[in-house]
């Protein structure tokens, strides 16, 4: 891997990336055309970047676990409020049974998701190998935000899919969760992989 600095003659940016959330974070795609980096702007050893890359990935995963569940008891909290105020049919929407008991189990489960990224977090902490556990939070937490997110502007109505409101926003930015560090379907497969110890 190597460190080229904004304003190096041959790098180019060569087309921002219109996202579909996290939209403050700019991505583009990056144009090396006869770029000459010094000797002392490689960072590890020669040829190593890939495992470099390789060995960050169990953090990565656990932080997006972490920022997952952060997200989706954000939007529980969020939501929360609303039900309690938003008034439909004579009385407020967390008065039907059906909003209570689904934001109840959301509840359940974003804390489960939360135990589990301590879990997991404390194992690599004490140096054990904790691929299977880490690929376990990487996958149950980030598409648990989706299913938060999609329940969670359910519950806000019309005004949930509107632009100006805070958790439209938060339901586009939280899909990425599941795609990025690794797909859901790649961390089922490394759990897949050691079910059996």
């Amino acid at each position: 891997m190597l460190l080229v600095e904004k304003g190096t003659p041959g790098l180019k940016i060569s087309r921002a990336l219109d996202k579909h959330g996290w939209r403050s974070s700019d991505t583009a795609e990056l144009a090396f055309e006869d770029c000459r980096v010094p000797a002392d702007h490689l960072l590890g050893r020669e040829g190593g970047g890939f495992y470099a890359i390789m060995r960050n990935f169990q953090n990565e995963r656990l932080v997006l676990g972490a920022m997952a569940m952060g997200e989706a008891q954000e939007a529980l909290e969020l939501t929360l409020d609303y039900v309690t105020t938003r008034k439909a049919f004579g009385s407020t929407l967390y008065e039907k049974q059906v909003v209570r008991q689904r934001l109840a189990m959301l509840a359940a489960q974003v804390e489960a998701g939360r135990q589990l990224v301590y879990h997991a977090a404390w194992l690599d902490a004490q140096g054990v190998d904790c691929t299977r556990e880490v690929s376990m939070v990487k996958a149950y937490c980030c598409e648990l935000v989706n299913e938060v997110m999609y329940a969670c502007v359910q519950f806000h109505g019309g005004m949930g899919y509107m632009r100006e409101s805070t958790i439209e926003r938060m339901a586009r930015d939280a899909r990425v969760h599941s795609i990025g560090g690794g797909a859901t379907e790649v961390m089922l497969e490394e759990v897949a992989k050691r079910l059996r110890r």
